[in-house]
């Protein structure tokens, strides 16, 4: 696979996920948790394949699900979406 392949891969993805999940979180704590989910998943698909026999295809997956996900979340940072939650935050003793 080359690096064009791979970036059509991501690109297809993102393509997907736009369309299945049309919204995004507009605060970073919620789409950094979304990024850190699909790596997780990307983990687990590696431990799958490399002790117990998984699906290697599956880690591509999972991996073109994470770069996905992480390019959305870098596209809405440079929009300017994301926003400081500071009104709902507990006050913390000083």
């Amino acid at each position: 696979m080359t690096r064009d392949d791979a970036i059509a891969l991501v690109c297809a993805e993102i393509d997907r996920a736009t369309k299945t999940w049309k919204g995004w979180p507009s605060d970073p704590v919620h789409a950094a948790g979304v990024v850190a989910e699909e790596g997780g998943e990307l983990l687990k698909a590696a431990m799958d394949y490399t002790y117990t026999w998984g699906d290697k295809d599956h880690m591509l997956t999972e991996a073109v699900q994470t770069a996905a996900m992480a390019i959305r979340f870098i596209l809405a940072y440079q929009a300017g979406h994301y926003e400081r939650r500071r009104d709902d935050l507990p006050e913390v003793a000083q």
